[in-house]
């Protein structure tokens, strides 16, 4: 064996052990370390999900189907801190243009928050059983309520 051959079959192996590699960089955003995106317990990534991981940009933003679902996650899940109309409360103003953490002006940025949680009572939702596609039909509701 060449050590040529060797070092691509170290460097093979590497990267299979390091787990999936996305396009986009999806950082923390408490201290910006990369964030685990391994799928939770029985999700499945959907072609959004995994498009969103190559490009960073929400498949779902302007699908009334995906937006009536994100409504009834954000109500379920996001309204008792946001408000129903995501105007802020305890949390946030989710339509202003104020933002706390300047990636949060991005579907990225909105993703990480959610999924990895926040600064303050903002806790990681994929370790409430929310999966990233539920994440990016949020995402999609919200971003229909700025004008």
């Amino acid at each position: 064996m060449t050590a040529k051959y060797r070092l691509t079959l170290l460097a093979a192996v590497a990267a299979l052990l390091a787990g999936p590699a996305f396009a986009v960089e999806f950082k923390n955003a408490l201290d910006d370390s990369p964030l685990d995106l391994s799928p939770i317990k029985g999700e499945t990534f959907t072609d959004a999900v995994k498009s969103f991981h190559e490009n960073g940009e929400n498949p779902y933003v302007g699908d009334a189907d995906a937006i009536a679902a994100g409504k009834k996650l954000y109500d379920d899940n996001c309204q008792v801190c946001h408000k129903p109309d995501a105007s802020g409360g305890m949390g946030p103003n989710l339509i202003d243009d104020v933002v706390i953490n300047s990636r949060a002006n991005t579907d990225v940025g909105k993703f990480e928050v959610i999924h990895s949680g926040a600064a303050g009572a903002m806790r990681p939702f994929s370790k409430r059983g929310v999966t990233q596609d539920q994440i990016l039909q949020i995402i999609a509701f919200i971003d229909s309520l700025k004008k």
